[in-house]
């Protein structure tokens, strides 16, 4: 069994696209549409996802039209990390833009990842620390400053123990 890491991403394109998008995303074909691998073979995943399974929990939201453009918001889960290997040849294969960010608890890691940025964090709660090098947006996003406070809440009742 993964760990999940859990993904929020935005995508813009035209009407076409977003349609097809939110349609393989709510049947959790993400990956698959983004960048088709055929007969899923482990190997081939991780390669050309960036992660061994195709997404699972999928919401959507969109598509819309903003500016002329049109846009799509979505939220799944995926197994170990986030599939920027799919959306890096998404981009390349359906001429849309990604933006994505990105926590996966369990290995403790958060991060972002668009056309300008390709970022991952390390979350350390045993350091006091722990937030000074992670952008305040996705510690906002993800509401890390909460699982902190689980985080002490835990290790104190733990102690007690």
């Amino acid at each position: 069994m993964p760990n999940w890491c859990m993904n929020t991403i935005t995508v813009s394109g035209t009407k076409e696209k977003m349609d097809a998008l939110v349609a393989a995303a709510q049947e959790d074909k993400l990956l698959e549409f983004l960048n088709p691998i055929g007969e899923w073979d482990y190997n081939t995943a991780l390669e050309e996802w960036g992660t061994k399974w195709e997404i699972s929990d999928a919401t959507v939201d969109g598509p819309e039209k903003i500016e002329g453009d049109y846009w799509a918001y979505l939220s799944f889960d995926s197994a170990w990390g986030p599939p920027i290997e799919a959306y890096k040849n998404g981009i390349a294969n359906h001429d849309i833009k990604i933006s994505a960010s990105y926590y996966e608890p369990g290995m403790c890691f958060v991060g972002l990842y668009d056309l300008e940025e390709d970022s991952c964090y390390e979350v350390d709660f045993t350091d006091d620390d722990w937030s000074d090098n992670i952008p305040s947006d996705l510690i906002s996003e993800w509401s890390l400053d909460d699982e902190y406070e689980n985080w002490k809440e835990y290790q104190e009742e733990y102690e007690d123990a």
